[in-house]
């Protein structure tokens, strides 16, 4: 079933392009290194939407798969990829149960995805089934929120947010009326979205439901995987950041090594 939150990827892809991805995937591929993966000629990016990671490392010659639960941002993602021929194939399937062909050398999650993973259960199931699809020593790499911000501390990121490009203006309210359920450790809250093109005013809005990961609960789903272990983690998506309470760690990136 279609979640109307990814109905119009398009609006979606532009919200998110203040990160720079190819800086971003630049660290991935060291952080994969500095955990023991000297060469990366497959990846496979879970979550992927847009598909801007998985993009990213097909242009530099990687075969690459991004798995998404959407059918229109499995089907606008794959129209990007194939538009520039790009060694790229977007699937659209459950990221808890799907199996590649053929094994990875390097796994990533980005953004706060991993969150959609509402229970236990799904995390464990999502970890065994990302060790089916990669390598002997392959890496799966993590983006999480920093815990701080789900803690009572101050928050590390912004809730409302502007985007320009193409001629399209775009004004994002990421769940600024987010409830927390303590019981269930799950944040729920209305994405808004509004934009005009060509002089006409456009608006999308979607109830979107993410699971609160701290850093005691992703070391214990990890080790009770039986499949990982926990290599590094950073702070943010630069290797000289280290995972900490200063101010400059705003991010929780996990870096998990396949036994």
């Amino acid at each position: 079933m279609s979640d109307p939150l990814y109905a119009v990827p398009e609006i979606y892809e532009l919200a998110f392009t203040f990160r720079d991805y190819h800086a971003a995937v630049d660290f991935l591929t060291a952080a994969a290194k500095s955990a023991g993966l000297t060469r990366i000629n497959s990846m496979v990016e879970y979550g992927c939407g847009p598909g801007q990671y998985c993009r990213e490392f097909a242009q530099r010659g990687v075969s690459s798969y991004g798995i998404d639960l959407s059918p229109e941002m499995a089907l606008y993602a794959n129209k990007c990829a194939d538009a520039k021929e790009l060694p790229c194939q977007i699937i659209e399937a459950d990221m808890r149960t799907i199996r590649l062909e053929q094994p990875v050398d390097l796994a990533c999650c980005m953004m706060a995805t991993f969150g959609y993973l509402h229970k236990n259960d799904d995390i464990i199931m999502h970890l065994q089934t990302v060790a089916a699809n990669l390598k002997h020593g392959g890496i799966y790499i993590v983006e999480l929120p920093h815990p701080k911000g789900i803690f009572g501390g101050a928050k590390a990121t912004h809730d409302q947010w502007e985007m320009e490009r193409d001629g399209i203006k775009l004004s994002i309210d990421w769940c600024g009326d987010c409830r927390f359920d303590p019981l269930t450790e799950l944040d729920t809250g209305t994405v808004r979205m509004a934009w005009e093109k060509d002089g006409q005013p456009h608006s999308h809005s979607a109830i979107d439901t993410t699971r609160r990961i701290s850093r005691g609960l992703i070391e214990a789903l990890v080790q009770l995987s039986g499949h990982f272990e926990i290599v590094n983690m950073y702070g943010d998506l630069r290797l000289d950041q280290p995972f900490d309470n200063s101010k400059k760690s705003w991010r929780m990136v996990v870096v998990i090594r396949k036994k």
